[in-house]
C-alpha cells in the first residue's frame, strides 16, 4: 500500500464512487440519483482534501477527506451545482448548506474516511487514520474533528475506539426527510 498526501491524478472517479458509495445515504436524496452523484463527485472532487491509499496495481484502496483550503471532498460552488443539477440546484442549496462544516484554527475539519469493499480489513483505514493524523499534526493543528450522522452507529463506534470524544449534536428538524437522518453529532479528537 502506498499513502499520498493528495488524490493522484486519474483517480477523480475511483474517488467519487468511494465517496458515493460511503456517504450515499445522507447525500443520495439530495444529489442521486448513483451515477448522476458520482459523476458531480467525480468533476468537483479537490485532490488537495484528500489522503489516499493505493494498492501496487494503482487501484485506489481508500481515501481520508479533510478541508483543505477552506474546502473539503468536493470544492463545487454554486455555479457547479447549476452546472450538474440545472434549476434543481435551487432547493439543494439550502440541505447541503446545512452539512457545510467549519473548524476553528487549531483544528483539522474531516469529510469522510472511505475504504474500497475489497479493501477492508487489511488495515487501510488504519493506514489513513494515522496519515490524516500526522498530516493536522505536521500543520501544527492540535484537533481534529468530525460529524457522524445518528444512522451511522458502527462508525460512532469505531471514532470513539480512536479517542474522539462528542462535543454536541445538531438535529436536522423539517429537513430529516431530504437528508435521511436525524441527527449528527460533533466528534472531536485532541492530538
Amino acid at each position: 500500500m502506498t499513502l499520498h498526501s493528495e488524490l493522484p491524478a486519474g483517480l477523480e472517479d475511483q474517488a467519487a464512487a468511494l465517496y458515493w458509495e460511503a456517504f450515499r445515504g445522507k447525500l443520495g436524496k439530495l444529489l442521486g440519483p448513483d451515477d448522476r452523484g458520482q459523476r458531480f463527485f467525480a468533476a468537483t472532487v479537490n485532490p488537495k482534501a484528500v489522503i489516499a491509499a493505493t494498492g501496487p496495481d494503482g487501484q485506489l484502496l481508500g481515501i481520508a477527506a479533510h478541508q483543505a483550503s477552506g474546502k473539503g471532498f468536493c470544492d463545487a460552488g454554486v455555479s457547479a451545482l447549476f452546472r450538474h443539477y440545472g434549476l434543481g440546484a435551487i432547493w439543494r442549496l439550502l440541505p447541503l448548506a446545512m452539512l457545510e462544516r467549519s473548524a476553528p484554527k487549531d483544528t483539522l475539519q474531516m469529510d469522510g474516511i472511505c475504504v474500497a469493499k475489497s479493501a477492508r480489513g487489511m488495515g487501510v483505514g488504519s493506514a489513513l487514520f494515522d496519515a490524516l493524523f500526522t498530516h493536522a499534526r505536521d500543520k501544527g493543528l492540535t484537533k481534529v474533528t468530525l460529524d457522524v450522522i445518528d444512522t451511522n452507529p458502527r462508525a460512532r463506534a469505531l471514532y470513539e475506539r480512536l479517542g474522539f470524544v462528542a462535543t454536541g449534536v445538531e438535529t436536522t428538524g423539517p429537513l430529516r426527510p431530504l437528508l435521511g437522518f436525524d441527527s449528527a453529532t460533533k466528534m472531536v479528537l485532541t492530538l
